[in-house]
């Protein structure tokens, strides 16, 4: 979310049953802003908070020309320094997964995870690693399975980079109730032609991205619209603590996560 427009976004973030109180949404303006400046960032947004039992994880994400590739990731836990991310591992991806107990607030802290899909006997059994790689490979894993936009808030130039929509307007009611009206916010991993082939108001400048509405299994996003049908609002069965919401035919929309980074493995099994 951006963070110059926490204040009027509160009121949307607050239905989804996580909040933002006025003393952290002063911190959070105050010292993003402060980063913002010294990292000369386009754009600075408020990604979400991962709680932790000593001290929890805020996070931000700062944004340069490409609004897709050039993401960096901060987080804190003081709203005093603001530390960068380090690229996630894929190994540390796949450990994150299988990790149950709760993080510690201690970047520093290395911690042991046990593999049970190897044998007792085998090396890589038992394996170790910082809670910061846990944190930066948990977060990776959320941007890539659950963060959204609205079609059309983000959009492919010619030269191939991708930009935030400045002529975004939003979605109209219609559109707002149908999953295929959201994308995910990742590089496409459906094949090139399956939104041509699906969409008769087909538009490669906003259509490179995937739509939620092929994910597997079907019913593991849950949509849903005020009385009024002004604001939509997007939950994600497989992360709780994620939360998107759009007022229609408005630019505003934003992204949090607020939760404890475990993912619901359950889910197929629920639906």
């Amino acid at each position: 979310m951006n963070i110059h427009k926490l204040w009027e976004y509160k009121e949307y973030v607050n239905v989804n049953g996580a909040t933002l109180n006025s003393e952290i949404i002063s911190l959070l303006q105050n010292s993003l802003t402060v980063l913002q400046v010294e990292n000369h960032f386009t754009i600075v947004q408020y990604w979400g908070q991962i709680y932790a039992t000593d001290l929890d994880y805020y996070i931000a994400v700062g944004l340069t020309n490409d609004a897709l590739t050039g993401k960096k990731y901060f987080y804190t836990t003081d709203f005093q320094f603001w530390s960068l991310l380090p690229r996630p591992k894929k190994k540390y991806k796949e450990l994150s997964l299988i990790t149950t107990f709760p993080f510690r607030g201690d970047p520093s802290l290395k911690i042991k995870v046990l593999d049970e899909s190897f044998e007792e006997n085998h090396p890589d059994r038992c394996r170790f690693m910082k809670e910061e790689n846990r944190l930066a490979a948990t977060i990776s894993n959320i941007c890539e399975e659950v963060e959204i936009c609205a079609r059309g808030q983000l959009m492919k130039r010619p030269d191939g980079s991708i930009t935030i929509n400045p002529n975004f307007y939003g979605l109209t009611a219609t559109e707002a109730k149908e999953l295929k009206s959201y994308l995910h916010i990742r590089p496409a991993q459906h094949r090139w032609n399956t939104n041509l082939l699906t969409r008769p108001d087909y538009n490669y400048s906003m259509d490179f991205l995937d739509s939620i509405d092929q994910d597997i299994p079907k019913g593991c996003w849950n949509l849903s619209l005020e009385k009024t049908g002004s604001v939509a609002y997007l939950k994600s069965l497989y992360w709780p603590g994620m939360s998107y919401f759009h007022k229609v035919k408005t630019s505003d929309a934003g992204f949090l996560y607020i939760g404890n980074g475990r993912k619901n493995l359950d889910v197929p099994f629920l639906i």
